[in-house]
């Protein structure tokens, strides 16, 4: 305690100096708690547009379908809807038939993956309906409607109004096929599923694929990413308070592993990124440290000379330096989190076209989520470069030789 209070008067004596290098701390960490906030806050939206346009949050699906995806692991959906749909933070639930077949119109050919939908339910999970550029999304009992992507339209010559027809292989080894007329094109602005989605009534693909009543997933949206485990764990429950061993639920992570490593590696190389940023201001705070120290040689050579250990006096110069971190950290906690809370209520635009990101359902404004994980990453890395450039002054002061430090006015 008695090291703990010199230290801090210490700090005390040149308050100016002490000052600004906490303020410098500060700003630093400040900075890094609203950069990775607003990182975390990018992710949730990029999640949120992608789960809306795929997948959902989490997927029903019988067990064995994942990851082979074999038309014949059908799912047979009964009681599943309402017993889901009845859970907290659940938005929507709607049941789906994913697979392949070939869609022809005229002499072009093209392989397409079929989606089929309820047209009522659907527009609760995905924003499907909001990307339809031509013509209308699917009506509740249009039963020979579908939906092409637009680059998919193109390739086969395909305009609203025209009949195509496709051919595929059903859940019984049968052959499936069928006559469609497009009713709608639509633009996710990924190039994959425009150029190779059809959608199509849940019931007319439940027939041509020889699955009565069956699909191969059910899609649940959520309110928020951050409520999808405790969801997760209460679809499990309901489904084992079912008896329905045969299905599993499944996360996005696990259906999208790719949007999950991207968010990994942008999450590490901006760690990397706010590593230099934080060493560039350490690389200030330790001539800080070390005029601090040039400055009180004759002091430090007092002490050694009236009895203080060489080992106690490097303590003691190094505790100086944690007690100054710690007191920038404080001044950082005290700008950043309310800045980073204000943004997150109410948002950044960034000023992007609403007219261009709402056809893809984006949205300009982003908005910074501060997380427990925001915090302790920023301290880790504030504390690990400031202590870590505090050490060169405390070793200096080990070795300080009491006679020639007396010397010195």
């Amino acid at each position: 305690m008695m090291l703990l209070k010199t230290a801090w008067r210490n700090i005390g004596r040149n308050r100016r100096r002490s000052v600004l290098s906490a303020l410098a701390i500060g700003f630093a960490f400040g900075l890094l708690v609203f950069s990775m906030s607003l990182q975390r806050g990018s992710y949730a939206d990029m999640i949120q547009n992608t789960v809306r346009v795929q997948t959902g949050h989490l997927q029903i699906q019988k067990a064995g379908y994942w990851p082979e995806r074999e038309l014949s692991e059908w799912l047979d959906p009964a009681g599943l809807l309402a017993a889901v749909d009845g859970l907290p933070h659940v938005i929507g639930v709607a049941p789906r038939v994913t697979t392949a077949a070939l869609a022809s119109k005229g002499e072009h050919t093209f392989g397409v993956a079929v989606l089929g939908i309820d047209p009522g339910r659907e527009p609760k999970v995905s924003t499907l309906a909001g990307m339809v550029r031509k013509g209308a999304f699917l009506a509740p009992g249009n039963e020979d409607g579908a939906l092409l992507g637009q680059t998919l339209a193109k390739n086969l010559g395909a305009a609203v109004g025209d009949e195509i027809v496709f051919i595929g292989q059903g859940a019984d080894g049968s052959m499936a096929a069928g006559r469609l007329t497009v009713r709608g094109l639509f633009k996710t602005g990924m190039g994959d599923l425009d150029r190779s989605t059809m959608v199509a009534p849940l019931s007319t693909v439940q027939e041509a694929f020889s699955m009565p009543g069956g699909v191969t997933e059910i899609a649940v949206l959520l309110d928020s990413e951050r409520s999808r485990p405790e969801t997760e764990r209460q679809i499990r429950s309901t489904l084992d308070g079912l008896g329905r061993a045969d299905a599993v639920v499944l996360g996005w992570p696990t259906l999208m592993p790719g949007v999950e490593q991207g968010i990994r590696v942008d999450w590490t190389s901006g760690l990397i990124m706010y590593a230099v940023l934080v060493l560039v201001v350490g690389f200030g705070i330790a001539n800080t440290f070390l005029m601090a120290y040039m400055e009180r040689i004759h002091e430090l050579g007092v002490l050694l000379a009236l009895g203080m250990r060489p080992r106690r006096l490097s303590r003691l110069v190094y505790l100086e330096s944690v007690l100054l971190v710690g007191l920038g950290i404080v001044i950082g906690l005290v700008i950043g989190v309310p800045v980073t809370l204000y943004y997150q209520m109410h948002g950044i635009d960034f000023g992007m076209d609403e007219a261009v990101t709402a056809k893809y359902g984006m949205s300009s404004v982003i908005h910074p989520q501060l997380e427990p994980l925001v915090l302790v990453w920023a301290c880790g890395i504030v504390l690990a470069i400031s202590l870590a450039v505090a050490v060169y002054p405390a070793l200096k002061a080990a070795r300080i030789r009491p006679v020639e430090a007396l010397r010195r006015t």
